[in-house]
């Protein structure tokens, strides 16, 4: 255990930084809450961030000190703990994806940070190097993922030593264009979530404007009523949507796939420099993800599902491709992905499933719009608008619902708000079900859900109001495959004892 390793010892200050980030807004609360007269009630807040600034920062030299790790023969051990000491082994094997990226903090001292995930390791990196050089993160990816790299040694000039070096030939590459970048920003789907942040942020600004000015500007509201209150609308939504637009850029530029043997290497970001390696036979599924704002223009998203690699802020999934149009999707494939560079034709849902997708887009808001206007206020019934959305909804998810299959994969595409269809090979699937509830019996409609293994514990996709007969025709499907596994599975133990 002589040969343990250690983090870059500016891991201390990263740490501490990357945590005093998460204090940042708690701290300008309180330093507003606390600026009074109230000597006490100043030194309190004082004296307890200044306690929590020295536990944060003693904290990340316990992590820095207690943290270790070493790499033997493709195993990865490591050690950490400080009052609790646990100790790791991950196999080669066991490896689904490493994603190497440079964030803020770590780029102000030339390090990057390094994740290693597993299969079922949960929503969190298995293992988290939080900032080691670059030259050390690539040497524990090459190790952990070199089963189809060739190693030999090198001469290194300057230092007159051996040096191991391994050769990474790159089969393919594919890059964002930039004119691809800038309608990526403009159409992007996390305008909503940036919305609710900055409505948010609207709600609370009376705690930080002077009681006068509040009153004032609330006065000037009431009197201008409707029209006021729609700029205002209009505001949030243009900043969200300046917000939302920026951010896509900083995520997505400098976007690049490099295809080296079966490693799909992904890098991206300006601010946030990323890189993931992804195996191709850890793929699980594909999802193509066409916005309300991209698809009449015949643009989609690509994310891939695998075991590892996903993050939270994209729905623990993995984006393959930012922007791409939907014919050149096939051609991109087969170069990165050749077992889903095909044509998948769509068996649509019967007609008369329609009104059962009118009904269930539509009923609540209807139900809500009728009581609020009729009980409360009639303005209530301005709600109509949402009810006339949510309809075009319906009738838009009523056309995109469908499935279809081949002798080893099926394929789903359904719609929430985006349109969204999701391909899988049949020997990644987990587990099939069809679910027929009373209403859907009378009609001969069923729903159909398949899951697979991916970041956590899995996913499930599921569309619904198939006919019944398509449905049980991709549970047979599936089923039949299964019973030839376990034949061929009875078939070798029996040679075997033989």
């Amino acid at each position: 255990m002589n040969n343990l390793k250690r983090l870059h010892i500016a891991a201390i200050f990263v740490l501490f930084l990357t945590a005093l980030r998460s204090f940042l807004l708690p701290f300008i609360l309180s330093f507003f809450l606390g600026s009074s007269n109230d000597q006490v009630g100043f030194f309190r807040f004082e004296y307890i961030w200044i306690g929590i600034l020295l536990f944060i920062f003693f904290q990340g030299i316990g992590h820095w000190l207690t943290f270790k790790y070493r790499i033997v023969a493709g195993e990865l051990y490591i050690q950490r703990g400080i009052f609790v000491k646990k100790k790791r082994y991950i196999q080669q094997q066991k490896v689904q994806s490493i994603d190497i990226s440079a964030g803020l903090f770590q780029r102000l001292f030339g390090l990057v940070k390094l994740k290693v995930e597993t299969a079922g390791g949960g929503a969190e990196p298995e293992v988290n190097f939080s900032a080691i050089s670059r030259e050390e993160a690539e040497n524990i990816r090459a190790q952990l993922l070199r089963k189809n790299e060739f190693i030999h040694s090198a001469f290194d000039l300057e230092k007159g030593v051996a040096i191991e070096r391994i050769d990474e030939k790159v089969n393919y590459s594919w890059f964002l264009s930039k004119g691809h970048l800038l309608i990526a920003a403009l159409t992007s789907s996390g305008i909503g979530l940036t919305i609710s942040a900055v409505a948010a942020l609207f709600s609370q600004v009376e705690q930080f404007l002077p009681e006068s000015i509040y009153e004032q500007l609330f006065g000037i509201f009431a009197e201008s009523g409707m029209a006021l209150f729609l700029s205002l609308i209009a505001i949030v939504i243009f900043l969200s949507w300046c917000i939302s637009f920026l951010g896509t850029l900083l995520k997505y530029g400098g976007f690049k796939i490099e295809k080296q043997g079966e490693e799909l290497v992904i890098s991206r970001g300006l601010m946030e420099q990323r890189q993931l390696t992804i195996h191709t036979h850890r793929v699980t599924a594909i999802r193509v993800v066409r916005n309300v704002f991209r698809q009449p223009f015949g643009f989609a998203t690509i994310y891939v599902e695998s075991a590892g690699g996903g993050t939270n802020d994209e729905q623990l999934s993995t984006v393959l491709i930012p922007l791409t149009r939907m014919k050149d999707i096939k051609v991109i494939f087969e170069q990165i992905l050749p077992n889903y560079a095909l044509e998948y034709p769509i068996q649509s849902v019967p007609k008369r499933a329609l009104i059962r997708f009118l009904i269930r887009n539509t009923i609540i808001p209807l139900v809500a719009t009728v009581l609020i206007g009729w009980l409360v206020n009639p303005l209530g019934y301005y709600g109509f608008f949402v009810v006339a959305i949510c309809l075009i909804f319906g009738y838009l998810k009523y056309c995109d619902s469908g499935a279809g299959f081949d002798h080893s994969r099926v394929w789903l595409r359904y719609r929430k708000v985006s349109q969204i269809m999701v391909i899988s090979e049949r020997k990644k699937i987990q587990a099939v079900e069809i679910k027929t509830s009373f209403f859907q019996k009378r009609r001969a409609l069923t729903s159909f859900r398949f899951s697979i293994l991916s970041s956590v514990v899995g996913k499930s996709f599921m569309v619904l109001e198939l006919d019944k007969d398509h449905a049980k025709s991709l549970l047979k499907w599936f089923s039949s495959s299964k019973n030839k596994e376990r034949n061929k599975k009875a078939d070798r133990y029996s040679e075997c004892r033989e």
